[in-house]
């Protein structure tokens, strides 16, 4: 964020409170909620090169659910903690691959799914590397024996393009 910026929004008690925009001299903008002059609540952050983030601000710091969308093509529909991934999300690049998983300060962690030409490939991620490969019936054993149930596991290709919105002309799955 520049130093320099336009604002339009609420005031309350002499700070920003309430909806608001920020546009900065070097075209970042943000629009959303706004708390004792953080970004704070829901809001949507357009970066100069493109990359567009909805989603959970907490005191200025992307926290909670959101959604990141590079101009490439690439996306990241999940989790953060203090800006970076962190918790459940789904990463898809423009080229096709996919990890569905865990993340922890920005790596993959833990349980996840990768997927590269219709190849599915189950492992659990340390500091954002596979440390060990898991059969599917393994990766299901290690989902049911931590209690959780992620639908998003066992979406197919299609599913997993039409919740990320990643529509085309000639789908390649």
């Amino acid at each position: 964020m520049g130093d320099s910026c336009f604002y339009s929004g609420e005031f309350m008690n002499g700070k920003k409170n309430g909806i608001g925009s920020y546009i900065w001299a070097d075209n970042n903008k943000y629009e959303g909620e706004i708390k004792n002059n953080l970004f704070h609540g829901f809001g949507i952050y357009t970066y100069e090169d493109g990359r567009k983030y909805s989603g959970q601000w907490d005191k200025n710091h992307i926290n909670g659910y959101g959604e990141m969308d590079w101009i490439e093509g690439n996306k990241y529909y999940g989790y953060y903690k203090n800006d970076k991934k962190d918790g459940f999300g789904i990463y898809y690049s423009a080229e096709g691959k996919y990890y569905i998983g865990f993340w922890k300060k920005g790596k993959q962690e833990g349980l996840g799914e990768y997927i590269s030409n219709n190849k599915k490939k189950y492992g659990i991620w340390k500091n954002g590397k596979k440390e060990q490969k898991l059969s599917e019936h393994d990766f299901a054993n290690a989902l049911e024996n931590n209690n959780k149930n992620y639908p998003f596991f066992h979406w197919d290709i299609y599913k997993i393009k039409c919740f990320l919105n990643i529509y085309n002309a000639n789908p390649s799955f």
